[in-house]
């Protein structure tokens, strides 16, 4: 699959590349004048429309999203050695359990089952970070969509300057050129900063935050069914649910029910 994935993308690329370049030189498609308008420009509006630390721990998001992440099987892996420690009332090496956990969602979790919480608390305490988390997560799209809606603006900002300057000089065919450039490659790295970088980025950042919430739910029921004193095998049924061939083959044997029924009556 992954080799799949990498020739698709390869392919991709390549065809997008040639068709880029196809006929235009390298200086024409790298021009610092026009880079410069965008970047600049949108850089500015982006320090005035939010402070120093969004933007940092956006990019930590976006760096984040595209590390390797924890899957749901390991989480419940992490939960049920965490309910089998709790039930031998062995807290030692609970201790030494959570210190190897990476989730450090679930780490809250544990340490909160240790210092005896109550369920009601726990729950609070949990659906409260969680909150937390998924509106900070809210806010690093929010800063993406802003710089995708930014740059094609300051592309064409930064055309019509380069416009006003060629009524300038429309005596001189040579000054012309130079200009036109910078007119044309503004509105294209507008254009591609924010089509090709931005608004995926924010999309792979609500991919990520959708299977968070989902591993963070699964987590904070994992946790009250330990403090609940539930059996590990009750709670790996509770949390893991049904997969998709156990829903299909439900939904087989009811489809099967059904036609039977029909067909009996008729």
């Amino acid at each position: 699959m992954n080799i799949i994935l990498g020739a698709v993308v390869t392919i991709s690329l390549v065809s997008f590349a040639l068709t880029v370049f196809k006929d235009i030189g390298i200086s024409m498609i790298f021009n610092l004048d026009a880079f410069l308008i965008v970047t600049g420009g949108t850089t500015l509006a982006l320090f005035v429309g939010f402070p120093f630390g969004r933007v940092r721990n956006t990019i930590y998001d976006i760096i984040k999203a595209y590390s390797r992440r924890r899957d749901r099987d390991s989480v419940i892996k992490d939960i049920l050695d965490v309910s089998k420690m709790y039930m031998k009332t062995n807290i030692r090496n609970l201790e030494n359990k959570i210190k190897s956990i990476d989730d450090d969602f679930l780490r809250l979790g544990a340490k909160l089952l240790i210092n005896n919480y109550a369920g009601h608390d726990i729950k609070n305490i949990m659906e409260r970070e969680m909150t937390i988390r998924l509106v900070d997560r809210n806010f690093s799209q929010n800063l993406l969509k802003t710089i995708a809606r930014l740059t094609p603006s300051f592309g064409l900002a930064g055309t019509v300057i380069s416009l006003i300057k060629m009524f300038k000089h429309m005596e001189s065919v040579d000054a012309i050129a130079p200009m036109m450039a910078v007119a044309l490659m503004s509105t294209f790295y507008g254009v591609i900063i924010s089509n090709l970088i931005m608004l995926p980025l924010c999309a792979k950042l609500k991919e990520q935050a959708i299977e968070s919430e989902l591993i963070m739910n699964i987590t904070i029921e994992g946790i009250l069914a330990i403090n609940n004193l539930e059996h590990p095998l009750k709670i790996e049924e509770r949390i893991r649910g049904c997969r998709e061939e156990e829903i299909e083959y439900l939904t087989g044997i009811g489809n099967t029910v059904t036609a039977q029924h029909v067909s009996s009556q008729m």
